[in-house]
Parts: structure tokens; C-alpha cells; sequence
């Protein structure tokens, strides 16, 4: 009886964990549309995060720290909230079972807000401040690449098991600043330290984007993989 007990609780885990799971709409892996659109109707519920696997919700996505120390600038971010992502839009994912990866495109703007603390310099310009700070990023466009292996689950069935990720980016249209109590306060010194900053948005975010975003994007793929690896090919995918 004790054995009966345990196998209904064992199987009733099992059945609430991946009924839990996203339903995806599955595709052969060639029909590029099929596949973004696949992808795009995932994002909500990945974003909103998959607790039963331990995954986390990102969008809010709450980050405890990142440095910067790059190019004689010095900057803390602490209490990071990132805000945007469940809007991401999907523009191609392709899966190259050959050369084992995973390409996706996508876009999307995201807010971010938090504590900071700067020194050194900025470009040109000297910068010291101590206080919060928003930032702005419109139409990110991110490339992700994605090796994978594939591997067999606890049934014997092929899953997909990514291995590593790289990225590029490129903010589009538009980034905005803001910084409270910059040079101590000095309104004067903080005015011209932004309008520096937001007309010179692209060197910006092309000279220190990558730090910024380093760990919302390991985030991102922990959340991918995890979902991949606990999902069998054959319930994704038409073989």
C-alpha cells in the first residue's frame, strides 16, 4: 500500500510540473514561419517564468548587482529592476540540427531602474555620482546563437540540451539616461553629464552595453535551456 501511495504521489509530481509547462505548437524544423511563430507565442509564458522547473520570472527581472569597469569608467548597478521583456517580438529562429544551434532574432525595448555608483570617465567627460538611475533602451535588436547537444532524458528520448550561448546587439532607435545626484549634487556639472549622455546614446551603448547586459541575457538562456531539456524533441518538433 505504502509503494501505491508514493508512485500516485510520484506520478501526480510528474503530471504537475509538465502540465504546467507552455504548450508550444510544434513544427517542422525547416518552416521558418512556423517557428518564429512557435517562438513568439512562448515568450509570455517563459517571461512570466517556470517556478516548477525552478526557472525564474523575467519580466520584472530583479538583479542584484553589475559592474562595469571598462574604459576608465568604473559603475555599480545595485537593486536592478528590468522591465520589457515579455514584449519581445520574435523575428527568426532557425535550428540547424547538422551544426547542432539555435539562432533567434529578436527586438525589444526594456526599462531599467536601480541604485548606481560611477567614477572615472565617460568617453570624454569625467563622471562621479552616487544615487538612482534609469535607463531607457528602444528597440534592442539581440542575435543569439545557441549550441546544443542532443541528449536522452530518464524515457530514453532525444532532448535538446544547449551547451553555451554568445549574442550580439544593437540599440536602434533610441537610449536615454538619468541620474540622480551626479557630482555630488552639482546641478550644473549633472545637466551637462546627461545631455551628454543622451546625445551621445549610440557610443554609449555600443561601448559598455555588453557588461550591462551580460547577466539578463545568462538569465535568458538558463530559462531556454531549462525549458528545452524538459521537453522531449518529438513533443516540439515534427521529426
Amino acid at each position: 500500500m505504502k509503494r501505491k501511495v508514493c508512485a500516485f504521489f510520484a506520478f501526480s509530481s510528474v503530471v504537475s510540473i509538465f502540465g504546467a509547462l507552455p504548450d508550444v505548437q510544434k513544427c517542422n524544423l525547416t518552416d521558418a514561419v512556423c517557428l518564429k511563430t512557435s517562438a513568439q507565442s512562448m515568450v509570455p509564458q517563459l517571461t512570466d517564468g517556470l517556478p516548477d522547473l525552478g526557472s525564474k520570472v523575467l519580466d520584472p527581472l530583479y538583479v542584484e548587482a553589475i559592474k562595469v569597469d571598462l574604459a576608465g569608467l568604473k559603475l555599480a548597478l545595485t537593486d536592478a529592476q528590468i522591465t520589457g521583456m515579455k514584449d519581445t517580438i520574435i523575428d527568426k529562429l532557425s535550428v540547424d540540427l547538422a551544426k547542432k544551434q539555435i539562432q533567434v532574432i529578436c527586438h525589444v525595448s526594456v526599462y531599467l531602474k536601480g541604485k548606481y555608483k560611477a567614477s572615472g570617465k565617460l568617453l570624454i567627460l569625467p563622471i562621479t555620482g552616487d544615487g538612482d538611475t534609469t535607463i531607457k533602451l528602444k528597440n534592442l535588436r539581440i542575435q543569439m546563437m545557441y549550441p546544443f547537444n542532443l541528449v536522452k532524458n530518464s524515457e530514453g528520448k532525444d532532448v535538446i540540451d544547449l551547451s553555451s550561448y554568445r549574442y550580439s546587439y544593437d540599440v536602434k532607435d533610441n537610449a536615454h539616461f538619468h541620474m540622480t545626484n551626479l557630482f555630488n549634487g552639482n546641478k550644473q556639472l549633472g545637466d551637462v553629464m546627461l545631455t551628454f549622455m543622451n546625445q551621445n546614446w549610440k557610443a554609449l551603448t555600443q561601448e559598455f552595453g555588453k557588461p550591462l547586459l551580460e547577466i539578463p541575457m545568462e538569465m535568458v538562456y538558463n530559462t531556454v535551456k531549462t525549458y528545452l531539456k524538459s521537453q522531449p524533441l518529438e513533443d516540439i518538433a515534427n521529426l
